[in-house]
């Protein structure tokens, strides 16, 4: 008997070091795959966060395993318009806890600046401008900051040869110099394939740069487009053969700074498998509101440290889960109708509410034929009385991130939601042939939809709740004119 324990014994012993060597292995492996440099660049145009804001930010990073926060709002003007001139004496202090919180996390942090606006590239004036910069960036290299950025994104002069001898020369008389300095960051003028590139290969701007940059300087670029739907592994193989590095990914998502009226609640997408080889770092460009960034921020740590695993819906998930516990479910209701963003040169995220566009889709299809709609509009009525519900306690009890930065959004979809049920019973009543009524239901949703703030203003669910009211709209007044529904 006591050998037979023994046996056990040591049977359990070698199951648990086989079993703990198989996820110490794994957890390596992650690690392995793991994008180098991985976190967030404070890089929107609008008004920048606060220092409680960045305070948390950088203690939410060291949570996700997020290590690079590039320090670069456009709107600071010691970052740019007044590049040249030193911080304040506070600003200074408060850079300082900046970059010592960074730290305690296992954060790098960067300090980005932006000079190309006025930058004098040449003669006395240029000579002046170099000293200009160094003395910048040796100020914050005396409160800690051990790696920088230099950008030229956003600016008229796109002279390549002055650009990279300004930031090879950085790169020789700073970052070579400095002790336990890390490589410079750059963007250069050109910044998306699509305008890096032409049918013949890189255009002259970017294969000038290109070939005159020093190689151990870190090129961000932002995909096909400035804001866009992913990166293509076949895109980012071509910036990488023209560069001959590893490309550093600026991710324009969550950020909202050219639809400020929406937020972009959804996961990290898009990325082409086998892309994340090829990437030194990803750094994802947050909104204005900080708090809710975070719902994407969490999804892009989980693409960052284990590329080749990620699942964006479990991953968003989760992040619901972590952030707002208990009410998870109604933000969740409500997020799905805010992740995509779309204007006439950007598009990015998920579709906002698939599901419940797929359920309204099926019922104007059965409303073209003429079909009876019940089961269809049973189906629809039960998915808005359930997001009303949601909807409904958050407005009651809201959670902290969306009471500081999302109630006008939570009031519109409250609205929608409520003119989208009268659609309903809009169509019941011409179904039936009560005409008085569906009349009556009409007046009430042209009343509705000019009761809706304007969308530069706020904005949610366009494709989805908010065009299923206009669609209800442009049918009706095709129907009672006898005119084909356009």
């Amino acid at each position: 008997m006591r050998k037979n324990w023994t046996r056990i014994f040591l049977g359990m012993l070698c199951f648990c070091l086989l079993t703990g060597g198989t996820a110490s292995a794994d957890r390596a492996e992650r690690q392995a795959e793991a994008i180098p440099m991985r976190g967030i660049i404070e890089g929107f145009y609008g008004t920048p966060w606060s220092q409680e804001a960045r305070l948390r930010m950088l203690q939410f990073m060291g949570k996700h395993a997020l290590n690079t926060y590039i320090y670069a709002p456009k709107d600071d003007p010691y970052h740019r318009e007044k590049w040249r001139e030193p911080y304040p004496e506070a600003q200074m202090e408060q850079l300082q806890l900046l970059i010592r919180t960074a730290q305690e996390n296992q954060v790098e942090f960067v300090f980005g600046i932006s000079p190309g606006l006025d930058l004098h590239f040449s003669g006395a004036a240029g000579e002046q401008d170099m000293k200009a910069l160094l003395l910048k960036m040796n100020a914050l290299y005396n409160l800690g900051v051990r790696q920088f950025a230099i950008f030229f994104d956003d600016i008229q002069n796109k002279d390549a040869v002055a650009q990279t001898r300004v930031l090879n020369e950085v790169n020789r008389r700073f970052v070579h110099e400095k002790k336990g300095v890390k490589p410079l960051f750059t963007v250069p003028t050109e910044y998306f394939s699509a305008d890096m590139m032409d049918t013949k290969g890189p255009k002259e701007y970017t294969g000038t740069f290109a070939a005159r940059l020093d190689p151990d300087v870190l090129v961000m670029y932002t995909g096909p487009g400035v804001v866009c739907p992913g990166i293509p592994l076949q895109d980012i193989e071509k910036i990488e053969h023209i560069y001959q590095r590893k490309m550093s990914v600026w991710w324009n998502y969550p950020v909202t700074d050219y639809m400020q009226s929406k937020l972009a609640l959804g996961p990290i997408t898009g990325m082409e498998t086998g892309a994340a080889v090829h990437m030194a770092a990803f750094l994802m460009n947050p909104m204005e509101h900080e708090a809710l960034s975070e719902l994407a921020l969490a999804t892009g740590a989980d693409y960052t440290n284990a590329p080749s695993t990620y699942d964006a819906e479990a991953s968003w998930e989760k992040a619901l889960q972590e952030q707002y516990a208990g009410q998870a479910a109604d933000m969740k209701l409500f997020a799905e109708h805010s992740q995509h963003m779309e204007n006439n040169w950007a598009r990015a995220g998920r579709a906002d509410a698939p599901l419940l566009r797929a359920h309204m889709d099926a019922l104007w299809q059965a409303v073209q034929t003429n079909a009876d709609t019940q089961a269809e509009r049973t189906v629809l009525q039960a998915d808005l009385k359930e997001l009303a519900a949601g909807l409904q306690r958050l407005q009651t009890e809201p959670p902290r991130q969306l009471q500081q930065e999302g109630m006008p959004q939570l009031v519109l979809l409250q609205q929608l939601v409520q003119a989208d049920q009268d659609v309903l019973f809009l169509l019941q009543a011409d179904e039936a042939g009560q005409k008085h009524l569906a009349d009556g239901f009409y007046q009430k949703l042209l009343r509705e939809r000019d009761a809706l703030p304007s969308e530069a203003k706020v904005r949610i669910s366009d494709k989805t709740a908010r065009a299923f009211l206009d669609e209800a709209i442009d049918w009706y007044e095709h129907k009672k004119l006898d005119l084909p529904v356009q």
